[in-house]
Parts: C-alpha cells; structure tokens; sequence
C-alpha cells in the first residue's frame, strides 16, 4: 500500500503500510481513546523512507506519562518504566517493543540525563533530538510533519544535527559517536557530509572518554554493522580520531578501512578483522569498548586457529575443538584475508556436522592402564589426538586397543 504523505509543503510516495498492522492499530487505538495527540517519530520513519528494517516503534505523545500509564492498566502488556523520569514509558505487546514519549522540552541538562518538562506540541519536542533525519513525524494517518527538513537531508545522505550542533553534543556526548554511525549508514562521500556538525564532532570527540564503555559499545557495534562503515572509518581516521576510539585503531591501513564494506556483516567477524589488521591485543580491546570476557576468549581461539580450512575434516576438527561459531568465523574471515572463495561443502560441515563423543573415559583409562591423578587427563588426552586425527571414525573396541598399547 502507497501513501503520499505531506512534507511541508510537498508530497512524497512513503510506504508506511506498517501503520495498519493489526498489533500497531490496538497500540494506537489504546494511545488515542482518549483525544491524545500522537504520533509516530524516529527511527521507524526514517527507515520506512529507505525500505530499511526496524525494530521497534517510537510513539510521540501529548499526554504525560502516568495518563499513559493509565491508558494500559486493562491490557494485556508488560509496561518498563525505566525512563518515565525523563518521558518515557515502553510497552511489549505481543513480544513486540513500543516506546512512548510525552512531548517535551529540556529544563536544565546534565550531559545525558536532564530535567525535562511536559508541553502541548510535537514541534517543541523537536527540538531536543538529535539530528533532522531522526525529527520527522508521522500523524497516524500517515501524513508527514517535518520541521526541520529532515526529509531533504534523507534524500541527499545528509547528518546533520539540528541548531547548533555543540548544544545537541553536550546534551548527550555519545552523540559524537552516533554521528558517525549514522555516516557509515547514509554518506558515502565528503560532499555529503555537513561540515558544521562534522566540525563540532572532530572538535569534541575526546568526550566520548566520559562515556561509560557499554554505551559505547552499543554504538561502535551499530557503527561497525553499518552498510558504509569503510567510509565512516575514512573519515574518523582523515582526523585522528579513531585511537580515541580503540587504543591502536589508527594504524589501520587505508586498504584495510575500505575492506571493512566487504566483509561479511557480523559483529564477531568485523571485531576480529579489526584485531588481525592492526594487531591490537583482544584484552587492550575490551578496556576501551567493554564487549565482555566470553567475547575475549572467543576472539582469541578465532584468531589463534593456525592455517585455512581446505578439507571437511579439517573442518570438522576445528568445530570439534572450538565449537561452530569460532571455527565458522575463523574460516569466513580467513578466506576474506586470503581473498579466496568460500567453499560450500565446507560451510555446509562448520554448520550441520554434530561432533559425535570420543567412545572412551577416563573409568576406561583406569582400568586399563591402573593410574590416576592427572596422568588420566594425559592419556585420554592422547587417545583423543588420535581419534581426531583418524577422522572420528575408530570405534570403542579399537579406541581400547589403542589405550592397551599407547
């Protein structure tokens, strides 16, 4: 289904066919049954204009949060509650995420908390955003109200923040870093960028250092994920900016950003090129942008599997060893860096072979070999080596004929 939804004073074909879902329609019913203004702001509008995904719904509404609150006591839905101090109520309805903000306007700031107040309309509301593309508003009808141009900044790739840009970074200074990655997922050359808001961000980025590490993480994943992040890293590393980022980042060769674009689009992989390249150490890693110790190790067995995979058996002992999702990145980024093709009977073995379990235990060491302690763990060990190395295949009776002889 097309609409054509008003902008200022121009009409633009936007599909917003999502509006009339079923679970969206008894969300907005709720939200209106009362004469509430609401509208439908952020990230869902400005993905729709591109056919992009999104994951959630963001609500802009005219009542407060706790009449929202009251709109909800008889529905079936877990309401959180987290940012109602700031506006803010979420609501999962049928496993699906609604965010509903009551219009409003900044009284003091605080870096990224501030006093907020409560006010009659969306265009104020606008104000406190972050960028024009991130400020379009759809009635629910699918009429478009657009006060700061974002439209025109979404058709020409532009981010841009709205007024000036200083004010909008010290209202929250991870701002900083979604600047880029809304970059890596919209420009694809300097021409496209606004060189006011781009200023303000290489002037002020060492102030993503007051950041805590977890939100950044958030937004250097969303940065390394995004379609043009070769492009973005082009320009963080043109300003030095990106050892601010990563101790060791800025090393990274200009072949090496373009590749970035190339890679498959998974985090794990694009983490553990960033490592290989620059030879960054995976715990230097986690102290700038905290990703946690079970993602240290893992990076660490991916990146210390010696050799490529050129056979299904190799294949599968290196599943067997690290499991699939080690051996499976390790064999997707080797190939990458080899600029060689990805085998798919081979792929096929790193996602569908189940390792079967060797057929002997340590009760089995015990009885034939009569040791204990540690000694038990060397032989099996042993055993083991040998079993893997004949594919898997010898069977209990010779795996205990080994044992007798080794």
């Amino acid at each position: 289904m097309k609409s054509y939804l008003k902008i200022n004073k121009f009409k633009a074909p936007f599909d917003i066919s999502w509006l009339f879902k079923k679970d969206i329609l008894k969300i907005t019913k709720i939200l209106t049954s009362k004469g509430a203004d609401v509208y439908v702001v952020g990230g869902s509008v400005r993905n729709s204009y591109w056919q992009e995904e999104f994951d959630n719904i963001d609500f802009s509404i005219s009542i407060s949060p706790n009449e929202v609150k009251e709109l909800f006591k008889n529905i079936k839905c877990t309401i959180i509650e987290t940012g109602i101090e700031y506006g803010t109520l979420s609501v999962v309805y049928n496993k699906k995420l609604f965010e509903i903000t009551s219009f409003r306007k900044d009284i003091k700031t605080f870096g990224r908390k501030a006093k907020v107040g409560f006010v009659n309309s969306f265009e104020e509301d606008a104000k406190r955003r972050d960028f024009t593309i991130n400020s379009i508003y759809s009635d629910l009808e699918g009429n478009l109200f657009d006060p700061f141009d974002g439209v025109k900044d979404l058709i020409k790739n532009k981010i841009k923040f709205i007024g000036i840009p200083i004010n909008r970074i010290k209202e929250d200074n991870l701002r900083l870093l979604r600047y880029f990655r809304f970059v890596g997922a919209y420009a694809s050359n300097e021409e496209q960028l606004h060189l006011a808001s781009l200023s303000a961000c290489v002037e002020n980025f060492s102030k993503i250092k007051t950041l805590s590490k977890e939100r950044v993480q958030i937004e250097f994943n969303k940065l390394l994920l995004s379609k043009n992040v070769g492009f973005a890293f082009s320009i963080l590393k043109k300003h030095n900016l990106l050892n601010l980022l990563i101790d060791g980042l800025q090393k990274m060769s200009n072949k090496s950003i373009s590749s970035l674009n190339e890679l498959p689009s998974e985090k794990i992989i694009r983490i553990a090129y960033l490592i290989k390249v620059t030879k960054i150490k995976t715990a230097d890693l986690n102290k700038n942008i905290k990703i946690g110790k079970s993602n240290v190790v893992k990076l660490q067995n991916i990146l210390s599997i010696k050799g490529l995979i050129k056979s299904e058996n190799k294949a599968k002992i290196n599943k067997y060893y690290y499991g699939e999702e080690v051996a499976l990145t390790n064999y997707k980024l080797n190939q990458f860096i080899n600029k060689k093709k990805v085998n798919n009977k081979i792929l096929n073995v790193l996602k569908t072979w189940t390792a079967p379990k060797i057929p002997i235990n340590g009760d089995d060491v015990i009885k034939y070999k009569k040791i204990n302690g540690k000694e038990i763990g060397i032989v099996l060990s042993k055993i083991e080596r040998w079993w893997v190395k004949n594919c898997f295949l010898p069977t209990r009776k010779e795996c205990l004929k080994k044992l007798k002889i080794i």
